[in-house]
């Protein structure tokens, strides 16, 4: 009989803890740390989530609709936000005393959250948690960093890595693989432009959520490992301005003119249209390509750097919190723990395509038709992977990258601005907010 190989092995065992948190899930019991508040088996609690909506709305119900009948002496009230005002209504309830008793809330503005004291740290409720030691330590840490480096605050339920999206149909006519390294990608870019019948290498993002995409190829191409070193932003390194005059020499050459003012859907519309054969985005757009174009759409994980190595950023990505004016926090963490259980994670990931951070989750079987989740998986388990944290602790991280250098970087596709004088500029933003964030916390 052919011998199994490691992820053969891997699943079964996996396969295995499935079976057994399915189990746990359906019961009411649970373990707590000392001094958790409330009845863990009565309570009424109001659950927001921060990016409600048509596809992922009835995930939640159904969810909550199985966590109910499990335990009876609970009730949820689901309160759907829409993604765009979310921060601002959890900082109008805060403002006004009426806070949920638990959220979902991205690391993207998470910091201000711990900064005000709003929410608790998980980590004795982690370590009393039978499922402690299912949960991606990886992810964990990421969570951990993104909250300041010290406690969990925020139970991450999904990672949603940045993925090299291609069309398998041009890759094949070019007679091509897809890139797995940088050289591979700009020479893919070149190989499949052909202006003359409007088709482009690559879809390159210069409207609205471009920064972090930018972040995440600088990382991933010059394997730098942190956003800081030695009390200084490394984003305006010699290697890191290279990188950067590299990425913006594709504009108007081998990706579209518009892609100066594109966002998201202009990115998915072309992508999936027929006119560029590669696009970065996370594994979050699975469901838009495979509407457009079933099958033929192909991903990869980032490339690796010249040193054989794969640098990933993490996307900000949501987790469950506890807010800390709850008299519920006992039964809030219960509801956590089967929302982050095996079969809770293979359903809710299963249906979006992105990664459990639970990972006995990840041996479910509809993650075997996910070309997408198979690469981002493989890049995690590579021992030599190094995943890279932004500073999402510091509390205007998020306005930085959101509004304050998108038309910067706008300026540097246009060639208005220099790739020294955008990375310049964006470092000394960062030093200005590690120093204050310093300042504030005595270090």
């Amino acid at each position: 009989m052919k011998p199994l190989d490691r992820r053969t092995l891997l699943r079964t065992s996996l396969m295995g803890a499935v079976a057994t948190l399915v189990l746990a899930s359906c019961s009411s019991a649970t373990s707590l740390p000392d001094g958790a508040l409330g009845d863990p088996n009565n309570a009424t609690l109001t659950f927001w989530d921060n990016n409600a909506g048509p596809d992922r709305t009835p995930l939640y119900e159904e969810l909550i609709r199985r966590f109910e009948a499990a335990n009876p002496g609970i009730d949820i009230e689901y309160v759907g936000l829409p993604s765009d005002s979310a921060q601002q209504k959890y900082q109008t309830a805060l403002a006004g005393g009426s806070a949920p008793d638990l959220g979902i809330v991205s690391t993207a503005y998470l910091a201000p959250l711990v900064a005000q004291n709003a929410v608790i740290p998980l980590d004795d409720f982690l370590a009393a948690s039978p499922q402690r030691d299912e949960y991606d330590t990886g992810i964990l840490q990421s969570a951990r960093e993104s909250g300041g480096g010290d406690n969990v605050y925020g139970l991450p339920y999904t990672s949603n890595n940045a993925t090299l999206w291609y069309r398998k149909d041009w890759f094949a006519e070019a007679g091509i693989e897809p890139p797995d390294d940088y050289d591979e990608f700009f020479d893919a870019a070149a190989t499949l432009t052909d202006k003359d019948a409007g088709r482009y290498g690559f879809t390159i993002r210069g409207g609205a959520g471009s920064i972090y995409p930018l972040l995440q190829y600088m990382f991933a191409s010059t394997g730098t490992t942190a956003f800081f070193e030695d009390g200084k932003s490394t984003l305006n390194r010699p290697e890191m301005v290279e990188a950067i005059e590299k990425f913006a020499a594709l504009y108007d050459v081998d990706t579209p003119t518009a892609d100066v003012n594109n966002g998201f859907p202009q990115m998915v519309a072309s992508f999936g249209g027929g006119s560029v054969g590669m696009m970065q985005h996370n594994l979050g757009s699975l469901s838009n390509h495979r509407k457009a174009m079933g099958e033929n759409a192909g991903a990869v994980a980032l490339p690796r750097n010249e040193n054989g190595v794969r640098t990933i950023m993490t996307d900000p990505f949501p987790s469950y919190t506890v807010f800390r004016s709850s008299p519920h926090q006992a039964a809030a963490w219960k509801f956590l723990e089967f929302m982050t259980s095996a079969s809770s994670q293979s359903y809710w990931n299963g249906a979006v395509g992105q990664i459990p951070v639970n990972k006995a989750a990840r041996a479910a079987p509809e993650f075997d038709a996910m070309p997408s989740v198979q690469a981002a998986l493989t890049a995690l388990d590579d021992p030599a992977t190094v995943l890279v944290t932004p500073p999402d602790y510091l509390s205007d991280f998020g306005k930085i990258v959101q509004v304050q250098m998108v038309g910067q970087w706008q300026k540097v596709l246009i060639g208005q601005l220099s790739a020294q004088d955008f990375a310049d500029d964006f470092a000394e933003k960062l030093d200005r907010s590690q120093a204050k964030y310093d300042a504030r916390n005595g270090k």
